[in-house]
């Protein structure tokens, strides 16, 4: 994992990792300075509910973050706070090697530990307090806290962990300890990010190249909607849809596992049209979003922000007619951007069950857009006032350690 000890210039992050380092020596009556994860959020602007199935997917950090600041302890075990961010803070401690818990929090801990432990047996654990600015948002939370206390583990028991294996431990936590049956974009967008370029994600090698950011960059940015409806992948519809594609996957090409594993001469016409008709329309999403990330390459390089936008707007409405993933509150979301002229294109975060829409909005009308949509949106779902939020999103690089 890569150390980063230069000095923090954005005050919003530095104002984070203070209230966390504050609070852990306070919680554990240190003075020595504790070690820092820094773990960012993200987004994929194209690229959605094709990972699990091979396919490439665009993404990019986006700064709001896991903040975990830590103690390495002498023992197998775990000691950790989390601040919530108000009076209802929580904690809990456990052995590394003997652990269980009904708590989703800790359970994402407990399965970090577990995961790292396997790999290499006999570890130390930590005492810290972990911080999420927004957990269950649909900006991929759970892979950013997972890759904190992967991160936070390999540092105090001296582990180097190569990319891809940061990303198959994450994968491990949530598709065999927390069963969920996503596939590799959010621990790959959290483990590749860079600040001045799109990440374009190869699933199947897990390996990332990079659109740099083209010269009229600073005409745009990424106005984000906090729906204030938490998106809980596990007890969505989210695990059917990945068992439907696989069903696809087999029905066209009996040696296929997923849809990208279909051989070209089994994805025509004629034998997709054969397929059951939801079956359809998943493969239908699939292979177009596939081709629409590739157009979104393109249209990035260039600049074409009317482009990339609409190729957004594409795969909302693929996600909604033929994945259908989409709730009510996102969906009345994405229409309400559709009626923004500032916006250039929206999709959501969350898989579409929750969460957050993230658009590409021109810079100028970014204030405008951040507020109308948030007040239109309210307008339907009044009680989410006060939770939900809208925010302009910086671009972020990887997560790291921060030594003080």
């Amino acid at each position: 994992m890569v150390v980063n000890t230069l000095p923090l210039t954005d005050p919003h992050l530095q104002s984070l990792i203070a209230n966390a380092v504050q609070k852990v020596k306070i919680l554990f009556g240190r003075e020595d300075e504790p070690s820092i994860i820094i773990a960012p959020y993200r987004i994929n602007p194209l690229g959605a509910h094709i990972d699990h199935q091979g396919g490439a997917v665009l993404a990019r950090t986006i700064d709001q973050y896991t903040i975990l600041a830590f103690y390495p302890l002498s023992t197998g075990r775990i000691i950790l706070h989390c601040d919530s961010g108000d009076n209802d803070d929580k904690a809990a401690a456990f052995d590394i090697d003997n652990n269980s818990s009904d708590e989703n929090w800790i359970r994402y801990a407990m399965a970090s530990a577990s995961s790292v432990s396997n790999h290499t047996p006999g570890i130390i654990g930590f005492s810290g307090v972990v911080y999420g600015s927004l957990v269950g948002a649909g900006l991929s939370s759970s892979a950013s806290v997972i890759l904190a206390y992967i991160g936070a583990l390999a540092h105090v028991n001296h582990i180097v962990f190569s990319d891809a294996e940061l990303v198959e431990l994450a994968r491990q936590v949530e598709n065999e300890y927390m069963g969920l049956n996503n596939g590799l974009q959010d621990q790959m967008s959290i483990v590749f990010g860079r600040n001045n370029a799109l990440s374009l994600l190869h699933m199947e090698s897990t390996t990332a190249s990079y659109i740099a950011d083209p010269v009229n960059i600073d005409d745009v940015c990424w106005v984000i909607c906090y729906s204030g409806f938490s998106r809980e992948l596990v007890s969505s519809g989210f695990n059917d849809r990945v068992r439907e594609c696989r069903e696809a996957a087999t029905l066209l090409d009996a040696n296929a596992g997923h849809l990208g594993q279909v051989r070209e001469e089994f994805r025509g016409e004629n034998d997709v049209g054969k397929l059951p008709s939801h079956l359809n329309r998943r493969v239908a999403h699939v292979y177009g979003e596939c081709e629409r990330v590739a157009q979104g390459c393109s249209a990035w390089r260039q600049g074409n922000w009317i482009k990339f936008g609409n190729l957004m707007n594409e795969s909302c409405q693929s996600s909604i007619s033929n994945y259908e993933c989409g709730s009510e509150p996102m969906i009345a979301l994405h229409k309400i951007a559709l009626e923004q002229s500032a916006v250039y294109g929206s999709r959501f975060g969350g898989g579409g069950y929750g969460g957050c829409l993230n658009m590409l909005v021109r810079r100028d009308h970014s204030a405008e857009v951040k507020q109308n949509v948030l007040e239109l949106f309210l307008e339907h779902f009044p009680e989410k006032r006060g939770r939900a939020k809208s925010f302009i999103a910086s671009a972020e690089n990887n997560v790291r350690l921060f030594e003080t």
